[in-house]
Order: structure tokens, then sequence, then C-alpha cells
């Protein structure tokens, strides 16, 4: 994993850590209390004390993460950023948004159900590109 990457991250997590209440009284994020406390422990689970060992084919921040859809098989990728650096027209999504966070930590082959609209639709994570 990249230094400089990895850096980012755990100044992240301080950051995360340090404005946790600020950030759950600020209405304006799209994680719920419970989602942003998630997303937290898998964080500092890879990039503080690791509990598991993490592969090329694992979900980590500054990922590139294809996407295919298990219903109608189309497929889509996206580049996981920290929030700073995340633009969804360039397909570049925040670790903080529901999507980010739910795919942080995952692995290639897995299933994900996500909510498109009112409709729950399972995803397979097809490729995982940590250096893309």
């Amino acid at each position: 994993m990249d230094t400089k990457k990895c850096i980012d991250v755990r100044q992240f997590i301080s950051w995360l850590k340090e404005d946790y209440e600020k950030l759950v009284s600020f209405r304006p994020i799209t994680l719920r209390p419970v989602e942003l406390a998630s997303l937290l422990e898998k964080l500092q689970g890879i990039y503080d004390v690791p509990t598991r060992i993490f592969t090329d084919c694992t979900v980590l921040v500054g990922s590139k993460v294809g996407l295919m859809n298990m219903q109608d098989f189309s497929e889509a990728s996206f580049l996981v950023t920290l929030p700073q650096d995340s633009d969804p027209a360039q397909g570049k999504i925040s670790v903080m948004s529901p999507l980010g966070s739910a795919l942080i930590g995952l692995r290639r082959g897995e299933i994900i159900n996500l909510f498109l609209g009112n409709t729950k639709s399972p995803f397979c994570i097809i490729s995982v590109n940590q250096n893309p």
C-alpha cells in the first residue's frame, strides 16, 4: 500500500474520531450515526491495527472497484477516495458516501445489496485495483 495514502487515511481516521460528535449532529452528512461508527471501525481495522490480512482483492481507500448488477448484468466502476478527493461525475466516490462506506473491506467476488431508488439490487464486486 502507498505510504502517502496510508498516512492520509490515518489522518482522516484521527479527524473522524476527534470530530465524531460534530459529524453526527451535522445533518447534511449522508451516513447515519451507526453507519459512521461502522465506517470508523472498518477503517481502524484496516489502517490502525489490522484485524485480518488484506489482499490485493480487498477494497481500500484508493481502490478502483468494478461492480456488476446481478439483475441486468450492467457494469460500473468507481474509485473510492477520501472526501476531499471525491468527484462523483468523474467516478470518484467518497469513503463517507453510503456506497463508499459499504464497499470498504469487501473483497472481489462478494455480493453487496444496494438500494437504487426504492429497489434493492444485488451487485457483485468483479474487480479491485488498488493501484489505478
